[in-house]
C-alpha cells in the first residue's frame, strides 16, 4: 500500500516471458535472478516513485497505447 492505495507491478511482454522460464528453472542463478525481482517488486509496491524517473519523451508509443 502506498498513501493508503493498492499498487500492482505488472510484468508484460518478453519479461514475462522470461520471468515465467526462469521461474521453471531450478539452477541457483535463475533463482537469484528471481529473488532478486521479487525483492525489486516488494520496493515498487511499498514506493512506486523508486529509482529514476524518465522523461515522458523517451517512453516508446507502443508502450503508451498499450498500459491504457
Amino acid at each position: 500500500m502506498f498513501c493508503g492505495k493498492e499498487v500492482r507491478v505488472f510484468i508484460i511482454g518478453q519479461a514475462k516471458e522470461s520471468f515465467i522460464e526462469l521461474k521453471n528453472k531450478t539452477d541457483k542463478e535463475s533463482q537469484s535472478i528471481i529473488r532478486s525481482i521479487q525483492r525489486i517488486i516488494e520496493i515498487l509496491k511499498t514506493n512506486p516513485q523508486y529509482g529514476n524517473p524518465i522523461s515522458k519523451e523517451l517512453i516508446p508509443e507502443e508502450l503508451k497505447k498499450q498500459n491504457q
